[in-house]
């Protein structure tokens, strides 16, 4: 019976010839740059994919909204595309166009088939795609992605979409009055180092060293003569004097305004988001490799020390240690009928030896099915709550050693757990002190000491990489319940009000220049 047309699987030409009338279509090049890394996947499917430009690096990558340009993962994809820039045509990437020290590592960061796809010249730059997968790629998926990348950069084209370094071009050609000529830089170099050399050529002269302490000592005995003539109520009329002359003057007041603002210290803060975690749980791991059968609590429920908590499918074991112990019944028959018998026939006492060990052999292997049995049975190591997700999600679920089910944490013991991220990262003290404003209670902060913060960034799940610090509760707090997420304040060091301003500018600066 034939389907109805509405019912019928999409071929991948279709999804191409859909994909290029939405390129032609594009009214923005966030909406080009979103189609070729996340949509490309209607065509064949991939982990990853990002879009790299000669000028600009990595613009785009699939599953995430913004690339985070000084990520040690996005450093380490630039210079693995920059090698593979120069093939010229769709190929599979394989390791002899690569480093070895990238080959060492590309395990780490991407998966195993990866696919070039150059685009060409883009705003006169190469410009080209990596996309990567676990599967290797067929002919047939690698012609069709080239053809789909030829006809987005006619859409590309077509829209004449700005790039970064295109955009920094005509913001200096604007300002192009601003920026001196080369015959004026020469003319301030020449002149600059003109000066260093005279002023080290008077440095390195005893005879000004000798002048510079006599006046030095000088200008001392003089104040001292004008502080005893003046006495303590002439000196304090004449700072009246220089503060008034300050004052009244409307330059000099401005002034002084000025600097006071631009000099007046401030507290370095920084905002981050930030959760209450419990402080030392228990970690509850699965011991032996199975399928979860049952669960004997719920989410965030009051356990005891020894309750069970979950247990695994015992189905196998059981029935392992039944034929164990079975076997275990018959080698021990086996070797009483042979003791005795090795009274009589001597004959028997040669097989005497080899009976024992194989029955000490099934002992052996039915006590260990029995602890098995035991592990496959998890209890609480301590009394606290059960933190886990929802058990539906776990029952019939294989499970292998060593992975984490849930957590048993003492519910009045909770600590801070932040995450800094790289733009937002400040020197802080070994006993910082942090504020938590908790989403549900803003106006009831809670307070804490930095405990330690990591050295290297870590990966989110949101993809962005970023701090993790822990602080402890230093005051009791009745809303600092875990599991409650916020936004932490963290205060630094004192610096200028204008360093306080001008922060956030200058870190987005140096990250457009690439500095």
């Amino acid at each position: 019976m034939t389907q109805p047309p509405g019912n019928r699987p999409r071929s991948a030409l279709q999804s191409f010839l859909e994909l290029a009338k939405r390129a032609r279509r594009a009214e923005s090049a966030a909406e080009l740059q979103f189609m070729l890394v996340n949509e490309t996947f209607n065509l064949a499917p991939y982990q990853l994919a990002v879009l790299w430009t000669e000028f600009d690096g990595i613009l785009s990558q699939s599953g995430v909204s913004s690339v985070d340009r000084q990520s040690s993962f996005v450093l380490w994809l630039s210079g693995v595309i920059k090698k593979l820039s120069i093939v010229s045509e769709a190929t599979v990437v394989l390791p002899e166009m690569l480093s070895e020290e990238q080959v060492a590592e590309w395990a780490e960061w991407l998966p195993a088939a990866a696919l070039w796809v150059p685009v060409g010249l883009v705003n006169g730059g190469k410009t080209g795609v990596l996309i990567c997968r676990e599967d290797p790629w067929s002919i047939q998926e690698i012609a069709l992605i080239d053809e789909w990348c030829g006809t987005w950069k006619s859409a590309w084209e077509r829209l004449n979409a700005p790039t970064m370094r295109k955009s920094f071009l005509k913001k200096l050609t604007q300002t192009g009055y601003a920026i001196p000529s080369a015959t004026g830089t020469g003319h301030f170099l020449r002149d600059t180092f003109t000066g260093l050399v005279f002023c080290l050529s008077r440095l390195l002269n005893p005879r000004y060293w000798f002048i510079g302490i006599g006046l030095f000592f000088k200008w001392l005995w003089s104040g001292g003569r004008w502080l005893v003539q003046q006495g303590p109520l002439g000196v304090l009329r004449q700072v009246w004097q220089l503060i008034k002359s300050l004052w009244t003057v409307k330059r000099r007041r401005y002034t002084l305004f000025v600097l006071l603002v631009v000099f007046f210290p401030v507290r370095l803060t920084v905002l981050a988001p930030a959760e209450l975690v419990p402080e030392n749980p228990a970690v509850i791991r699965v011991p032996i490799e199975g399928v979860v059968e049952e669960f004997f609590v719920k989410p965030n429920e009051t356990v005891q020390q020894g309750q069970l908590l979950f247990r695994l499918d015992l189905t196998s074991l059981i029935s392992k240690l039944q034929i164990s112990q079975q076997e275990m019944q018959i080698a021990e028959a086996e070797y009483r009928q042979s003791s005795l018998q090795s009274l009589t026939d001597p004959k028997s006492r040669m097989v005497l030896t080899a009976q024992e060990g194989k029955a000490a052999e099934k002992k052996l292997e039915t006590d260990y099915l029995k602890l098995l049995l035991e592990k496959a049975q998890i209890k609480a190591p301590r009394a606290g709550v059960a933190i886990f997700d929802d058990p539906s999600e776990w029952l019939g679920k294989p499970v292998v050693a060593g992975e984490k089910i849930m957590v048993v944490a003492t519910e009045s013991k909770a600590e801070i757990e932040v995450w800094i991220p790289l733009n937002e990262a400040i020197e802080l003290s070994p006993k910082a002190r942090i504020s938590m404003y908790l989403n549900t209670t803003p106006l009831s902060p809670v307070t804490g000491i930095v405990r330690y913060m990591g050295h290297d960034a870590i990966q989110r799940p949101d993809g962005s990489y970023a701090y993790r610090m822990r602080a402890r509760i230093d005051a009791p707090n009745a809303n600092a319940r875990i599991g409650l997420r916020g936004t932490a304040k963290l205060s630094g060091q004192y610096v200028p009000f204008s360093y306080w301003m001008l922060r956030k500018p200058l870190i987005a600066l140096r990250q457009f220049v690439g500095i």
